[in-house]
């Protein structure tokens, strides 16, 4: 009997490392998996935007007027119909930030620390962030579905068999219309965050325009306006490069198509929080340490 109780122990007291082996070797594979097929997701976006580019040229003798029509409906589409909710949210920005700023270090005594609070926060950091969200919200989604309800209804088979290119009717254009209507959107934002906010301010607190806008101006250095670029251009290609591909990658049922959309939205978000984080990073690597420890306050 001692000896049949001693060898259950011992079996029991092997399974547990066992199971344990088993759970973590489970972990690590679906890690690994995570892993390579985020690595294949970005292959295929770079893929994409490779071919994308590359048919502009290899298309060239196709004619370009069809290929600018798209262009501009895409920038009608991103840019014109947006202009509405990115001037309500500027305005409303932009009075915050200035209202907030001046309420903290005053009207006249901290223009300075006031024009490097506007510089870094709202034209460096809100502005391309919140105009990436509304593209995110009206144009990725309505991309993904558009293009996904065209393959589902074989639309774009269609577009093949007369020897079109799918990539420069349906991508290429949107990719370009995107990009040039986000920096439109972007300009459209400070410009608005600036003046109107500064105008909506006035009823509450009284500074100087000229102040205002000379510590503003003062504040804006070189890194800073690559660094709005930077987030702007990588962004906007990105977003509506993923728009493209989940839209395209919908095979033959409907039910595809909501899926899609949710995850083109759900990547577009990360991508565009992602690199905006990173670029900050960097701009604030680039421009010293001031900035962290009282180069803004």
């Amino acid at each position: 009997m001692v000896s049949i109780s001693v060898g259950n122990r011992l079996r029991r007291n092997s399974v547990v490392p066992r199971r344990r082996r088993w759970t973590v070797l489970v972990l690590i594979d679906k890690l690994g998996s995570r892993v390579l097929g985020l690595f294949r997701y970005v292959f295929y976006l770079i893929a994409l935007l490779y071919l994308s580019i590359k048919v502009v040229w290899t298309n060239r003798d196709l004619g370009q007027r069809d290929f600018l029509k798209q262009v501009f409906l895409q920038i009608y589409y991103t840019g014109v119909q947006a202009v509405g909710p990115v001037i309500t949210l500027a305005l409303g920005v932009g009075a915050f930030a200035i209202v907030a700023g001046v309420g903290g270090i005053g009207a006249l005594s901290g223009a300075e620390s006031l024009g490097k609070i506007i510089t870094v926060v709202v034209l460096g950091e809100v502005a391309p962030l919140l105009t990436g969200g509304v593209v995110i919200v009206r144009s990725v989604t309505a991309i993904a579905s558009e293009l996904g309800i065209m393959r589902v209804q074989r639309e774009i088979e269609a577009i093949e068999a007369m020897g079109l290119s799918p990539v420069r009717q349906l991508i290429t254009p949107r990719i370009f219309g995107g990009v040039l209507s986000l920096f439109g959107l972007n300009m459209l934002f400070n410009t608005v965050a600036l003046a109107g906010g500064f105008l909506l301010a006035q009823f509450l607190v009284n500074i100087p325009a000229h102040v205002f806008f000379q510590a503003v101006f003062s504040a804006v250095q070189p890194i800073d306006i690559l660094g709005l670029t930077l987030k702007i251009g990588v962004g906007g290609v990105g977003l509506f490069l993923i728009a493209c591909y989940h839209g395209m990658a919908v095979s033959r049922s409907s039910t595809e198509v909501p899926v899609a959309v949710s995850r083109a939205s759900l990547n577009s978000l990360v991508f565009l929080v992602v690199l905006h984080g990173l670029v900050s990073f960097w701009v604030l690597f680039q421009a010293g340490a001031s900035r962290l420890s009282g180069g803004v306050f």
